[in-house]
């Protein structure tokens, strides 16, 4: 608040004190008393002094409880409170507030009437704050109806309603519910695209949505496109180097990574990266594990490619060459700890390898070492474990075999 501004609020709240006062002593009317009162509260609300803003609304609701009992008015004010509370973080004292004023109107007023939007609002926000997630999942629903009701499912509050339920699923895991939500989403956002002044930043929020959803439920292709989307969308309006695209390039180089597309990993990593030191500079955590990331990626591949060349080697009969080229991708990994399902393939290659050239005790040890990775990893009841395991029980048994 600059200086000009902070004048006019204390201008305000002398003028509301003075009208206060005036009317405390000359009126008897407490009904204008607490009107002025509650007034006040919601300026000082909007103003931050929340301590005072309590104070008078508390004081507003007295009169208007006692004067009014259950009113459209009283309504007001409990809302109001239940607006301070959440400000203070007191999340269970906002809900009892708002419940109190919904409870209110909806003796008033029909459950999907739009005077009751706001109010579903803020107690959806104080559940949710709260961790009681099928609470608010109920209440939104209130809400979604009340818009519905007033505006018919082609308007853009009905997908910000959409998007917020989804949210709501996601926490839930109840996934496929969501991303139903979701798709009807977007579908109603690819029509009003066509109307000026559509906010696209709706659609943009509602794609984010949909491809964490579809990431976490392992559909990995659709994922990838909800989230390239969503980039196009970012680039538009918020520019190459916004915090926001960053995360979505964090988002899509995940993506990358489980669908095994290193060289498109590490490009979002990458980019990334570039936008997180202009925002936080080297030394911040998110930073540091970007680039962590991304040098793994650069390990990854280089030892893809030069385990792809010792496996033709392989092919072709030279065992030396292919042994001397799954050496060098094995060395990559030393030094580091990044004890990986790549480095227990490169120590398969090589027992497979050097049971071709019939050293089978050495092979042996090298298997051993990779099987040991895997049961790390992935545990025994993992396909590919399984399936070493068995080569690794048939080398023994060649061995014993041998000696015998």
């Amino acid at each position: 608040m600059d200086g000009n501004e902070q004048d006019s609020a204390v201008d305000l709240k002398e003028i509301f004190e003075r009208l206060l006062a005036i009317q405390t002593e000359d009126l008897d009317d407490d009904i204008i008393v607490a009107f002025t009162l509650t007034r006040m509260g919601i300026t000082l609300m909007e103003q931050g002094n929340l301590d005072e803003a309590l104070e008078k609304l508390n004081r507003a609701l007295a009169i208007r409880m006692e004067k009014l009992g259950e009113h459209n008015d009283t309504s007001e004010t409990y809302a109001a409170i239940g607006c301070v509370f959440a400000m203070q973080g007191n999340f269970e004292k906002a809900e009892e507030m708002f419940r109190e004023a919904l409870d209110i109107k909806r003796k008033l007023l029909p459950n999907d009437h739009y005077d009751l939007i706001t109010l579903y609002q803020g107690l959806t926000y104080s559940l949710k704050k709260q961790g009681k997630y099928s609470a608010a999942t109920k209440i939104y629903k209130l809400q979604l109806g009340a818009i519905l009701q007033m505006h018919g499912e082609y308007h853009p509050d009905v997908v910000v309603a959409y998007n917020g339920i989804a949210q709501l699923l996601f926490l839930l895991n109840r996934l496929d519910d969501a991303l139903q939500l979701l798709d009807r989403g977007i579908e109603i956002c690819n029509h009003l695209q066509q109307l000026e002044g559509f906010d696209i930043a709706i659609l943009e929020t509602a794609l984010n949505n949909q491809a964490r959803a579809l990431k976490v439920q392992g559909n990995l292709v659709a994922a990838t496109e909800a989230f390239n989307r969503v980039l196009v969308i970012q680039m538009e309006t918020l520019g190459e180097m916004h915090p926001k695209t960053a995360e979505t390039y964090e988002q899509l180089g995940q993506a990358y990574v489980r669908q095994e597309m290193v060289e498109r990993a590490i490009e979002a990593y990458a980019k990334a990266v570039k936008i997180r030191r202009k925002e936080l500079g080297n030394d911040h955590r998110n930073v540091k594990e970007l680039v962590f990331a991304v040098e793994v990626l650069e390990l990854e591949k280089n030892v893809a490619a030069l385990n792809e060349q010792g496996l033709a080697m392989k092919a072709e009969g030279d065992l030396e060459k292919a042994e001397q080229l799954f050496q060098e991708a094995l060395e990559l990994y030393l030094g580091t700890s990044n004890f990986c399902t790549t480095m227990a393939v490169v120590l398969e290659n090589i027992s497979d390898v050097r049971v071709d050239m019939g050293l089978l005790e050495d092979a042996i040890v090298v298997s051993a070492e990779a099987l040991r990775i895997r049961r790390r990893m992935h545990g025994d009841d993992d396909a590919d474990t399984k399936r070493r395991i068995k080569v690794h029980r048939s080398l023994l048994k060649r061995l014993l075999e041998n000696r015998s």
